[in-house]
This record gives C-alpha cells, structure tokens and sequence, in this order.
C-alpha cells in the first residue's frame, strides 16, 4: 500500500510551503521589524507543529531557531522559548491548538522581557541619503531635552530626529556633503545605554565609538579628561546653566500676619513713637494753659481768660490720638494755635501713612505666601547636613565632583559620597525622590533639563510640584563626540562655528526651549514668557482676611477686658462711697 495516502500528500505539501515561507522569513528579517520578525516565526512553527507531526522536521525547526539566535540574528530568545515549547507539546502529544497557542502566547508576550538576555547588532536607520554623497556616517544618538528627541513609531522603529542636535547635524550634511545613518543602540527592547559604562548590560555609548563601530555620538556631553583622551571633542554649542531642582515650598492663605507686613519694623517704631510724643506735648500744653487760666481765674481776670483755651475734660487725648491713628477721627475744640499746630501735624501724618498703608494692605492680603525654599543658594546644600543632593549616575557632573580634590566642586563631591542614594538611574527616579516627604533631596543637572522636567510634571499632573531654586554655574560648554582621530573633526568645527557665528544655533534653541509657565517663569531663561500676559483676576476669602480678623478679636477682646475692668472699678467705688457716707 502506498504510504502516501492523499491527506498525506497534501500535508506535506502544505509543510513544504510553510518551511519556504519560514526560511524566507528569516532570511529577509529587517532589523527595523524586530516585533513583526518574531511574531512572523512564531506563527510559522505553530502551523508546522500543528499540521506536521514528524519528530524530525520539529526538531529541525527548532535547531534552526537556535541556531540564527546564536548567530544574533533579530529573532529574540523568548520567541525561541515558545517555538520549542510548542515542539515538545506536540511531540509529547500533550495537548491541542488551543494548548499550544495559550502557551505561545503567554510566553511570548509575558516573558519576552525577561527572557532576552542577549541582543543582536543595533540597526543602522538612513536619516539622509542623498545618491551623489559619497561619505557616509553613522553616529549613536542619546535623547537631551531642546537638544534631540527621537520619534518612533507604534513599533518602536526610529522614524526621524527632531531637536537642535538634528538640526544641526542635517546643516552640516548639506553644508559638508555627506549622508548619515544613526544606530539605534536604544531601540526598543533594547536597555537604554548612557553616556559611560554602567553594567555588563550597559558598556556605554562612548564604547560603540571606542570599538570602531560608529562614527561619533549626537549627544550632550560634558569635557572631562577622560573622555577627551576616548574622543574627539567637537566645538562647544550647547550652554546651559547648572542649577538645583526642589519641590515647590507649599502654599499659605493664611495671611495673619498681613496687616503688620505694609510697614517695616522700624516705621511701626517710629510711628508709636511720634503717638507717644504727640500725647506727651498734647499734655504737656494742656497742663501749661490749665495752670494760666487758674492764675487768671485767680486774679478775676476775665479778659485773659477769655483768650485761654485749654483742652476741655471730656475730650480725652489718648482718645484722639488712638481714633485718628485708626482712621476714626475725633475732635478737639481748643483754639490755642500752639495745639492747633500739634493737632495738624499730627493729622497730616496719619492721613498720609494710612493711605499708604491702607494700599499696600490689600497687595499684602491678595498676595499667595509661599513656604520659605528648601535652598536658595549652593551654600545652603552644602551647610545643611539634612539635605541629600542628587543626580544623574554616571554624568559629567558625576564624574567632576567624584575626581575633584578642591575647592567647590570637592565639597559637592563630599556631599555626593555622604549620602548612599545619591545618584540615580534616571531623570524619573530623581524626580521621584525630590517629591518624597519630607522634603530634603535637590536634584542637580542643567537648566534645561530641569525645565523639562518641570513642564512635563506639570502636564502629568496638572499641578506646579516643582521649581529650579539656584543657578551653581552660569554657563556649561557642552558639545558632541567624534570617533578618535576622526578626518570629520575640522569640517564639524568649522560648522559649528559658523553657525555660533550667524545665530543660527541660539535661534534654534531660543525656539526649541521648554516653557515652564506657570509653574516657573525667567524671563531672562524662559524666552517662550509672554510679558504681555495679565495676570489673573484673585478672589478674595475669608483666609486672605485672617490677619484684619485676628486684629479685630483682639481689639475686641481688649475692649471686654477693659469694660468689665472698669464695671468692677465703679461697682468697688459706689460701695466704697456707701461705706464711707454710712461712718
């Protein structure tokens, strides 16, 4: 009997397509469709394991696999995993399709991360490539806020470069004539790699240059003497000021203390003290003039009496003095021009410093009290031994304050090595130790970084939890890095200067910078402010009032006091003149 029966012939006719359809398949892989690669095999085993029994051709396809994982090709080690878990589920004969694709597709999509501990060639992607160019170029790429964002697609595949880095790099193509591809050392689901080494999964971009297998790194970096002995430094053309980020010192409405704040200390002082004397020779008048009219009275000199005006008993002094002092006015009816002068001087004076005072009260009530900084200078990290400065592991700054064995930069670097979570992985965890309560962790890097990040906290939140406390440095030269002894590195001087020297750059960066309002606003640093801007319209609550409130209490309570003292006073008197009458 023929062992080829029909159904057979077709099988293995539809194996034979599979099989060409697979090899093709992993022959043809582009090293920008690494997910779409691997979901491609996978299916393609599945069907062949599925309508295929055979132990040899599942074991071949298996072998196969193992074998372009080896030799890095893009198939990753969890699609690997899954094929030959499905080869041995059919061999085993263990269970059906649905079996198998469960299996698939749970350790496909929930254990590839893990399970790729090895990663083939980083792709070159063309960004320019013009036919009649014959230089080529190929350089790593590492994101930096106003710099270089990368853009990629809903795979993860580089699509283009945006930024200044991008700009400048794509005048100086045009300029110098030569086309460039970028390797896509970070690409999805690749480690991110920084500048320097930071584990056996991370040797560092610098290294790919090293190593001869990129041209040079578009990225921000910072001159150090070992770097410069790695790499060709390009001329410097990213400035930005290194300065500390904090969380924003909180809020306070509670504005008690606002009706003193329109005057300083020492015109309060002198304010009492012009009541005081103007008590004092309201009295000191008024006792002379009493003496006068009682000589005159004496004498039955009715003519000059006549002329004497002293201060009637009713009208008290201190009375007048306090309700003029207070904007309720009062009255003296004495002529006597010496008073009379006395009494002008002194309501000139109140009306002038209550009309002031009665304007600048309603900026200080409206005014929104902040919480006074965690810093407002490098001094204050560096002489509170209850904050933990921060940064980036393996940066620049890093880097300089680590080696430093004097002055400024050696007291950041005592800092640094005080603390043992000094210096983090990322911008995110940084930025994630800075809101921690209590508040005592200042996140150090440029400028522009921490503007980022305060823009793109605020957009996630909506709320202002961050602000850039003070600037250590007013400017940082930073630039990129070319492979050593590189033929390119005149023509990216020349470039870069030219374009330092039309404004081009500053432009650039001018328009690339990220805007920080409301949360934060220079508008020396921040060009994207608008001055023009008015500013909004502030409801006044019972909390901005606290402070006139808490006057009026204590008047109030004062005024209490003062009643039942004198009730008590004139209840002990009438009983004393009863006692007395009765002896």
């Amino acid at each position: 009997m023929n062992p080829w029966s029909t159904l057979e012939f077709f099988k293995w006719r539809a194996y034979s397509f599979m099989r060409s359809a697979f090899l093709w398949q992993c022959n043809s892989l582009n090293s920008s469709m690494l997910v779409d690669a691997n979901i491609c095999v996978t299916i393609t085993v599945v069907l062949n394991c599925q309508y295929i029994k055979s132990k040899g051709d599942c074991t071949r396809i298996a072998l196969t696999l193992a074998t372009l994982a080896g030799k890095g090709s893009h198939i990753s080690w969890a699609t690997v995993t899954s094929c030959c878990i499905a080869v041995v589920g059919v061999l085993k004969n263990m269970g059906t399709q649905t079996w198998v694709m469960r299996v698939l597709i749970s350790v496909y999509f929930l254990c590839q991360p893990f399970l790729s501990l090895e990663y083939s060639t980083p792709p070159a992607v063309a960004i320019r490539a013009t036919p009649h160019n014959k230089i080529q170029l190929l350089f790593a790429a590492s994101e930096f806020p106003t710099a270089l964002k990368i853009q990629r697609n809903a795979t993860g595949h580089l699509v283009r470069l945006e930024g200044a880095s991008a700009l400048v790099l794509d005048w100086l193509s045009l300029r110098h004539k030569f086309n460039y591809s970028i390797l896509d050392i970070n690409g999805p689901p690749r480690p991110i790699q920084t500048l320097e080494p930071a584990g056996p999964n991370n040797p560092g971009l610098i290294s790919y240059v090293v190593r001869g297998e990129c041209d040079g790194i578009l990225a921000i970096i910072n001159a150090t003497p070992d770097r410069s002995r790695r790499l060709e430094l390009v001329q410097q053309w990213f400035y930005t000021p290194i300065a500390f980020l904090i969380p924003t010192p909180e809020v306070s409405q509670m504005n008690v203390d606002a009706v003193i704040k329109p005057f300083q200390l020492w015109v309060w002082v002198m304010l009492f003290v012009s009541a005081a004397s103007v008590i004092i020779a309201l009295l000191y008048f008024n006792c002379l003039i009493l003496k006068k009219e009682m000589k005159f009275s004496a004498a039955d000199d009715e003519e000059k009496m006549s002329i004497v005006s002293p201060i009637r008993t009713s009208e008290s002094i201190y009375m007048y003095v306090a309700g003029t002092l207070l904007n309720q006015g009062g009255y003296i009816s004495s002529t006597l021009t010496t008073i009379r002068l006395v009494v002008g001087a002194w309501c000139l004076l109140t009306f002038v410093l209550l009309n002031v005072y009665n304007g600048i009260l309603i900026s200080y009530v409206t005014a929104t009290r902040h919480a006074r900084p965690l810093i407002n200078s490098v001094d204050d990290v560096l002489a509170d031994p209850n904050i933990y400065l921060i940064l980036n592991k393996g940066l620049g700054a890093d880097i300089v304050f680590s080696s430093a064995e004097k002055g400024l930069f050696k007291a950041m670097g005592d800092k640094l090595r005080s603390y043992p979570h000094s210096r983090c992985n990322s911008t995110q965890q940084c930025v994630d130790m800075i809101k921690t309560t209590p508040h005592r962790h200042v996140y150090l890097h440029g400028s522009v970084v921490l503007k980022a990040e305060i823009q793109r906290d605020y957009k996630k939140t909506g709320q202002c939890q961050l602000t850039i406390a003070a600037t250590m440095q007013d400017g940082l030269g930073l630039g990129w890095g070319l492979a050593k002894n590189s033929p390119h590195l005149e023509k990216f001087n020349q470039g870069t200067l030219e374009l330092l020297e039309n404004g081009l750059i500053s432009s650039w960066l001018t328009r690339l910078e990220p805007n920080t309002r409301p949360c934060w606003n220079n508008d020396k640093g921040n060009s994207n402010a608008n001055k023009s801007d008015k500013k909004p319209l502030v409801r006044l609550t019972l909390m901005n009032l606290t402070g006139a409130f808490l006057v009026l209490a204590v008047g109030s309570l004062v005024s209490v006091l003062a009643f039942l003292t004198e009730g008590i006073l004139s209840h002990y008197w009438k009983r004393h003149q009863q006692m007395t009458s009765i002896a």
